[in-house]
């Protein structure tokens, strides 16, 4: 049932009474806690690495429009440091050695680029999870746009239409290119709260590549560019750098490349951020999820107070905040008796922005479980599905911006990994009077729910999956 704001606080005043005592016990309780636990989340992605390949059957002609040669002259001298990590490269050149990426026209985040990325997420959530049952899923629109941005710079005809029209819906890639880029820099990273972008491409020495494909996303989005002979060490050093870039969450990216590859383009996106709150030890505690197929698993409840509840006609939720509160954990917990897939497979961006809009600044008594997922998908049939299949089609995909020779997608996957673990401790105390004018509500996740890494300043998902199982 859903509760209006003024019927909330009806039930609140009549509940307080009751619930005096026992917020005053847990609040000596606390006090007398000189040492708690800290909880990290960490949430690792890497998004679509993409394989671009020729037909079957084609031979490589000599280069005739660009090489690393064209490249290194048409761009500034000055040195700059690689965004990414350092990764020993024994086969591979480094193209961005002493580059810098030329400065470009970038839009701020408005609306329409807010209800498009929404929109997406709520796409690849919905396609990603019709795969895989009740296994649940776990994706990042932003990883996935901007990996496949870095694609569309190269494609045109009916190829880039349909990438337009499933990354941006109206916005031109030229737009995505400018609002990504901002958007990008404009998300903080602190020692407590780290988000890590990274984004590389790969391509074979000696194959014909324009130079304007490169240097787009040189300065679009940073993208660190290795010259690479694509024999048996590239593999390796593709998913080394993965591996180097996730922290160790996602050591492998690729089993195999395709013979016939010529490009490789890579989006890591490394999350990991410590709670603004800790939790203290007391406030782990056994408890039961149901999960979607009938089992009752024994889990670990996370139990705290946090301030930001949510709801509409359907379901309800609260956020949890990381530290600096520049992005938070949303939980969002369907009406019971709403089966969760339905409940997925009813979401627009526009409900997803309208719940997390409907946000009240009350109490609300939380239990998160502690999890550890991990999630693979082959990106290629969900996002043909979602209207781009002719970016995979040999000898209809468009990517003439990107050489004279015909190409396609070969392989679009993405792999994703979330832990949720103690990990430090800190001694605190508190002392104070206050906030005992309302009971919070109490909202348990023991059965299915959507949860969500939001930037706080567009209620964004970075990162959107439905947890069934633990």
């Amino acid at each position: 049932m859903r509760r209006d704001l003024e019927q909330a606080k009806a039930e609140l005043e009549r509940r307080y009474a009751a619930s005096l005592a026992k917020k005053t016990r847990r609040s000596a309780a606390i006090r007398k806690a000189g040492t708690v636990c800290i909880l990290l989340l960490s949430f690792t992605l890497l998004t679509v690495g993409v394989a671009i390949r020729t037909p079957e059957g084609q031979t490589t002609l000599p280069g005739i429009e660009s090489s690393a040669a064209d490249l290194e002259n048409s761009t500034s001298s000055e040195s700059s440091e690689e965004t990414s990590r350092p990764v020993q490269m024994s086969g591979s050149k480094n193209l961005m050695a002493g580059i810098t990426p030329m400065s470009v026209t970038k839009r701020k985040p408005d609306n329409a680029f807010i209800n498009a990325q929404t929109d997406f997420a709520v796409k690849l959530l919905q396609q990603s999870r019709k795969r895989d049952g009740e296994k649940g899923a776990l994706v990042s629109p932003l990883s996935a746009q901007l990996c496949l941005a870095m694609v569309a710079n190269g494609a045109g005809g009916e190829t880039l239409a349909e990438m337009e029209k499933v990354l941006g819906g109206d916005l031109s890639i030229q737009q995505l290119n400018e609002y990504l880029s901002a958007y990008g820099e404009s998300l903080p990273s602190t020692e407590k709260t780290k988000l890590l972008i990274n984004n590389a491409i790969w391509f074979k020495e000696g194959y014909p590549f324009y130079t304007d494909f490169l240097q787009t996303n040189a300065d679009y989005y940073g993208a660190a560019l290795y010259q690479a002979p694509f024999d048996g060490t590239t593999l390796q050093e593709i998913n080394d750098w993965v591996n180097t870039n996730t922290d160790g969450m996602i050591p492998k990216l690729f089993e195999y490349l395709d013979l016939n590859t010529k490009m490789v383009l890579i989006n890591t996106l490394l999350f990991d951020g410590t709670w603004e709150t800790a939790y203290a030890d007391e406030d782990i505690k056994d408890g039961i999820f149901y999960s979607y197929s009938g089992k009752e698993q024994t889990v670990e409840m996370m139990c705290s107070t946090e301030s930001v509840y949510f709801s509409d006609q359907t379901a309800e939720g609260f956020l949890k905040y990381y530290d600096g509160k520049d992005y938070a954990f949303a939980a969002i917990l369907p009406d019971r008796g709403i089966d969760i897939f339905e409940y997925v497979d009813s979401l627009t961006g526009d409900s997803l922005q309208s719940l997390l809009s409907n946000m009240w600044g009350m109490e609300v008594r939380a239990q998160l479980p502690k999890f550890k997922f991990e999630y693979s998908m082959n990106l290629k049939p969900i996002l043909s599905d979602m209207g781009m299949p002719t970016a995979f089609m040999e000898g209809l995909a468009d990517f003439s911006g990107m050489s004279p020779h015909s190409l396609d997608i070969s392989q679009a996957v993405q792999k994703t990994a979330i832990e949720l673990s103690p990990t430090g401790t800190k001694a605190a105390a508190a002392s104070g009077a206050g906030g005992f004018d309302s009971l919070p509500f109490s909202l348990t996740l023991n059965r299915p729910f959507v949860y969500m890494i939001l930037d706080t300043k567009t209620n964004l998902p970075l990162f959107i999956g439905v947890m069934t199982e633990m």
